[in-house]
């Protein structure tokens, strides 16, 4: 297809032509939705529990200059109302050339399964136009147990997702996080969310996840999600050595069924503090607890966020606009660092997975429409500032820049799939508003709150893949 320019413009056409007609069924499919969506955060939005800078400046638009790869988006276009999908394609815009050949197979992308299966369906051709191969799923376990062993009809979707996935060719990744309140322990329940009060609880609902779920079509787990906060990790001690008694049950009872990768939980790149643990000490004390000696095929997750700063950029010659001043704000120091501690304790051979990573930015997020509607409001807390700093450019042009960095040079020979957070929260109920503060996720995801595709979208679409 490399030499036969004509056929991958039908081909791009075609996908573009695809995602129309779907959107269309998308957009009456969510007037329908009823099943709640319940709140899922990722590393870099959980308030108190994250380093903050001393003086949070006002939201302004950075200094630095992005990464020279700018692209020029996919044309809008409108959403058909009277049920008749358009004849006429899409123009397309060109691809530009300065965009890297990217690695799919070490590729991701997560998405929220609690939609309906007409939606999920359109999420899939949406993932696979954009060129990822993985495909992850925080699997909430408190949705799907609701009382000991009976499970919802989400779980029953899940199963269904699962399946119509692999069918793709996607790999998929589950994520199991979020105890339900009756296993967990009395003091904890109604709090934030945490584990079970006994690993063997863990353990119980993975085995019986395996035996539903069949696991056949996934490639891999993580165990539990960002354990050094307390809003992920609350109603047993924080520290690796708890989280340890946990990891050992639940991989144990992975491997009695299966052999699929198994991934330390990501960790929220922070410091310590009254909510958080800081999380290369914890990184540190996993390995000083025993974790290459009693599981040396662990494969360790990360969670590279890197605020508003550039992939490619370093802490902290010149802190001075806020959320600068230290490396966990830092995608590269972060990835550097892990990599520093698994050479350190003997795992030079292990591999760093990127469960979640990502940037964010409200400019070009619409309510409702994405054409005619209202800007979205993005989130007022002072705490979230950073997240008001990028242009839609930006966020594009350094999510490129951050697969290319990985899937490149010494990066490459320990990097393991990359996951980027998220493809569609925005366009979840209530994520995206324009009278009211709109939900953090909604920044990161690649669709607008009606479906149609971000700057982000298309410029991973347009990003060539091998």
């Amino acid at each position: 297809m490399k030499n036969n320019p004509p056929l991958r413009v039908l081909v791009v056409l075609f996908a573009a032509l695809s995602l129309l007609i779907v959107l269309f069924g998308v957009n009456m499919a969510r007037a329908a939705q009823t099943t709640p969506i319940a709140p899922t955060y990722g590393a870099v939005i959980g308030g108190a529990t994250q380093l903050q800078p001393t003086n949070p400046p006002s939201p302004v638009p950075p200094t630095n200059a992005p990464p020279a790869i700018p692209p020029t988006a996919v044309p809008a276009q409108s959403v058909p109302t009277n049920g008749v999908v358009p004849s006429a394609v899409p123009t397309i815009a060109p691809t530009p050339t300065a965009l890297p050949t990217l690695r799919r197979d070490m590729m991701g992308i997560q998405v929220h399964p609690n939609v309906t299966e007409l939606q999920f369906r359109y999420l899939m051709d949406g993932a696979q136009f954009m060129g990822f191969r993985w495909m992850k799923f925080q699997l909430s376990w408190k949705e799907l147990e609701p009382a000991p062993g009976q499970y919802s009809l989400l779980d029953s979707q899940i199963v269904l997702y699962m399946r119509l996935a692999q069918g793709r060719g996607f790999r998929m990744m589950m994520s199991v996080a979020k105890a339900p309140d009756w296993a967990r322990p009395p003091a904890a329940r109604g709090q934030n969310d945490g584990p079970p009060a006994q690993p063997k609880q863990l353990a119980d609902f993975i085995t019986a996840m395996i035996g539903r779920y069949n696991l056949q079509p996934t490639d891999a787990i993580e165990i539990w999600n960002e354990p050094n906060t307390a809003h992920d990790w609350s109603g047993v001690p924080m520290n690796a050595a708890t989280y340890l008694k946990y990891f050992d049950a639940a991989y144990k009872a992975v491997r009695a069924r299966s052999q699929v990768p198994i991934i330390t939980a990501g960790l929220s790149p922070t410091a310590d503090g009254a909510g958080s643990v800081d999380d290369r000490r914890w990184l540190q004390e996993l390995y000083a607890g025993g974790l290459l000696r009693n599981y040396p095929d662990v494969q360790i997750g990360i969670h590279p966020y890197g605020w508003s700063n550039a992939p490619d950029a370093r802490c902290c010659a010149n802190p001075s606009g806020g959320w600068d001043n230290n490396p966990t704000f830092f995608f590269l120091d972060t990835v550097d660092a892990y990599r520093s501690i698994m050479v350190k304790n003997g795992h030079a051979n292990g591999k760093l997975w990127a469960t979640e990573f990502g940037w964010p930015t409200f400019d070009g997020l619409k309510a409702k429409d994405h054409v005619n509607g209202p800007p979205a409001k993005a989130p007022s807390d002072p705490s979230l500032g950073w997240m008001n700093r990028l242009t839609e450019t930006q966020q594009s042009a350094y999510t490129v820049r951050a697969f290319q960095i990985a899937q490149n040079g010494d990066y490459a020979a320990f990097m393991g799939p990359m996951v980027l957070w998220n493809l569609n929260f925005a366009f979840l109920p209530d994520f995206v508003n324009d009278t009211k503060d709109s939900r953090p996720e909604a920044g990161f995801s690649a669709l607008n709150s009606d479906g149609f595709p971000r700057m982000l979208y298309n410029v991973m679409q347009a990003a060539p893949k091998q």
